[in-house]
C-alpha cells in the first residue's frame, strides 16, 4: 500500500459524506457493510440539524478525523485497520453495546407459564418497596453464564479480564456499613447495579451465528477472495505532460515556528494521516509503520478478532446455553522442497527409523556388558 492520495480537502458536508463512502469501498467486505451503513444513519441523522453553522462545523471536524483514519487504514497503517475490525465485529464502540443489549435482554415468552412467571417476578418487585429499575429488565443468569465462559476462554480481551468472583455481583455485597451496622437496601441496590455495570463493560458479546462462522470459513481458507477488499483504480492521466511546480520553501514559517511544529504534517510518523510530501528532502522518505496487506496478512487480523468472539444458543432442553469460542487448531507445518534434507534422519511415528543410531543402553545391562 502507499501513501494516501492527497486529494481536495472536502469542506461541505456532501463532499465528505463522499469520500468517506468512497474510502470505506476499499476496506475488507468482513467490516465494510458495518461501515458504510454506520456511515449512512450517522449522516442521514444529521441533516435536520444542517441549519446550526457551529453544530456543523463541530461534526465537520469528527468527520475529517474518520476519513483520515479510514484513509490511513488503507493506506498500511496495521494499528487503526485492527482499531476498525474490533469496531465493525462489535468489539468495541456502538455495535457493540448493540449486541450487549441484545444479550442481556429476556427472550420472549414461548408459553403462558413463561409469561406468568415474567409477570410474577415484575410483581414480587413491588412488594420489595423499591421501583423498577434498569437491572430488572435484563437476564443475569444468562449475562452471567456468559461472563462464566468468557472468564475460562482465557481471551487477550482489548478490554479488562473477568474475574471469576466478579460473576457473582450479589456475593460481593457487605451486610454491614463500617460502622456494623445493617447496610441500606438502598445503598445494596445502587452496589448491585455499579456491580453488573461493571461486568457488563468488560463482556465480549456473542456474534450472530452467520457472521461468526463466515468469520470461521475466511480464517480457515475454505471461501474465495472474495472477502479481500478492491483495488484501487488507477489514476487518471491527460493527454499531454503535466509538469509539476517547484516547491516553494516558506523560510517564514522556520522562522517563527520550531521545526518540528512546521514539519509535523510531513513527519514520517503522520505521513499516513495527512498524505504530506517532505519538502525538506530530495527522496521523500517512506512513512513509519506502512505495511503492505496480502491475504495472509488479513487473515491473521482477522482470526485476532475471532478469537475474541463466540456464538451463544440456548439447549434443546431450554435450560441453558451451549457457548463456543473461535479457537484455531495449531497443527505444525509440514516441511516442503528443501526443508526436507534436514528431516530425513528424523524417526517415523509409525514404524521408526532404521537408520537411525541406537542410543548406548544404561543401568545394569550396560555394566553387565562391560563385564563380559
Amino acid at each position: 500500500m502507499s501513501r494516501p492520495l492527497r486529494l481536495p480537502r472536502p469542506e461541505t458536508p456532501i463532499h465528505l459524506y463522499r469520500h468517506i463512502l468512497r474510502e470505506s469501498s476499499y476496506l475488507p467486505r468482513p467490516a465494510r457493510w458495518v461501515i458504510d451503513e454506520r456511515i449512512k444513519a450517522r449522516f442521514r441523522a444529521g441533516i435536520d440539524s444542517w441549519a446550526d453553522d457551529e453544530l456543523i462545523a463541530r461534526r465537520i471536524r469528527h468527520a475529517h478525523h474518520g476519513l483520515r483514519l479510514i484513509r490511513a487504514a488503507n493506506a498500511g497503517d496495521m494499528d487503526r485497520m485492527r482499531r476498525i475490525m474490533y469496531f465493525a465485529i462489535g468489539r468495541r464502540g456502538p455495535r457493540r453495546r448493540e449486541l450487549v443489549a441484545r444479550l442481556v435482554s429476556f427472550d420472549k415468552p414461548s408459553s403462558t407459564a413463561d409469561l406468568e412467571r415474567f409477570i410474577s417476578k415484575a410483581h414480587a418487585v413491588d412488594e420489595k418497596d423499591r421501583k423498577l429499575d434498569w437491572l430488572d429488565t435484563w437476564d443475569v443468569e444468562k449475562l452471567r453464564v456468559f461472563a462464566r465462559s468468557q472468564a475460562n476462554a482465557g481471551i487477550n480481551s482489548p478490554r479488562a479480564s473477568i474475574m471469576a468472583h466478579q460473576t457473582s455481583p450479589e456475593k460481593r455485597i457487605p451486610a454491614e456499613n463500617s460502622w456494623g451496622r445493617p447496610l441500606p437496601l438502598k445503598l445494596a441496590r445502587s452496589k448491585l447495579l455499579a456491580l453488573w455495570r461493571k461486568l457488563a463493560e468488560k463482556i465480549m458479546p456473542p456474534l450472530p451465528v452467520s457472521e461468526w462462522k463466515r468469520l470461521r470459513n475466511i480464517i480457515q481458507g475454505t471461501v474465495q477472495a472474495q472477502w479481500l477488499p478492491p483495488p484501487r483504480r488507477a489514476l487518471a492521466k491527460g493527454i499531454l505532460e503535466v509538469v509539476p511546480p517547484a516547491r516553494n520553501w516558506d523560510w517564514k514559517a522556520y522562522a517563527v515556528k520550531p521545526v518540528a511544529a512546521v514539519d509535523r504534517q510531513a513527519n514520517r510518523r503522520n505521513k499516513l494521516l495527512s498524505g504530506a510530501l517532505d519538502d525538506n528532502s530530495p527522496s521523500d522518505p517512506q512513512p513509519t509503520g506502512c505495511h503492505k496487506y496480502k491475504p495472509r496478512s488479513f487473515r491473521r487480523m482477522l482470526a485476532e478478532v475471532w478469537r475474541l468472539s463466540a456464538t451463544m444458543k440456548q439447549k434443546p432442553t431450554g435450560k441453558g446455553w451451549d457457548i463456543t469460542w473461535g479457537r484455531e487448531t495449531m497443527l505444525p507445518a509440514s516441511p516442503m522442497g528443501r526443508s526436507l534434507e534436514f528431516f530425513k534422519d528424523y524417526p517415523d511415528p509409525e514404524g521408526g527409523n532404521k537408520n537411525r543410531k541406537q542410543p548406548p543402553r544404561r543401568g545394569k545391562h550396560r555394566g553387565a556388558a562391560k563385564r563380559s
